[in-house]
């Protein structure tokens, strides 16, 4: 039976000594409280318990830019290291990553421009949307942005194109719970600049 303002299951207990006549049973209340509460924090753990998770594991994640990954060698022009420094305290401070680092890679006559960094991320999605936004310009934001394949390191792995004064540019980048990172592929298809940032998030992705 529900218990009731006025109303207890002991008939024997007369009104309170304040005379109020009010004789709702506390004990119960108080169980069906703590009850209310534990309901909420399981509900909070199955919700976000797995996200805590993947946070913690990745909370060790380093980024790093190696001088050769595959057919892609990196640009060491002062001219190179001036555009990717550019670029990356661009993106760096837009999605507050903790740390970060930039380069331009060639393969053979194309350029990549990346930027990648490390952070405790709780959200990949908003996160790599947010690196997106980072790199568009009065010519436009990144369009067009679809999922690809992220690899085995997981998260989630995105590209699309933005434009400048030379025509399209492909754009894609990764986001999981312990870094981000956006390129820029000059003169490259959508789908081959795909492959490409799966090559390079392996050799730079670190766990």
């Amino acid at each position: 039976m529900v218990d009731l303002p006025g109303i207890s299951d002991d008939d024997s207990s007369g009104p309170d000594e304040e005379g109020s006549g009010s004789s709702i049973n506390l004990k119960k209340v108080a169980i069906v409280c703590g009850a209310l509460v534990g309901v909420a924090l399981l509900g909070s753990a199955i919700v976000y318990g797995p996200t805590v998770l993947r946070v913690t594991q990745q909370s060790d994640t380093t980024v790093s830019t190696p001088a050769q990954v595959g057919a892609f060698a990196m640009d060491s022009s002062d001219d190179a290291k001036n555009t990717a420094e550019y670029v990356r305290d661009a993106i760096a401070a837009e999605v507050n990553l903790d740390k970060s680092v930039g380069a331009i890679y060639k393969d053979q006559a194309q350029t990549v421009i990346l930027v990648a960094g490390t952070a405790r991320v709780w959200k990949p999605e908003s996160s790599l949307s947010t690196a997106f936004k980072a790199i568009s310009d009065d010519n436009g934001a990144v369009r067009d942005i679809h999922d690809v394949d992220a690899g085995s390191l997981g998260g989630v792995m995105r590209c699309g194109v933005t434009v400048d004064k030379e025509g399209e540019i492909a754009v894609c980048g990764w986001a999981d719970n312990g870094s981000v990172a956006v390129a820029l592929f000059p003169g490259r298809p959508v789908a081959d600049a795909a492959k490409a940032m799966l090559q390079l998030r392996d050799a730079i992705e670190h766990r």
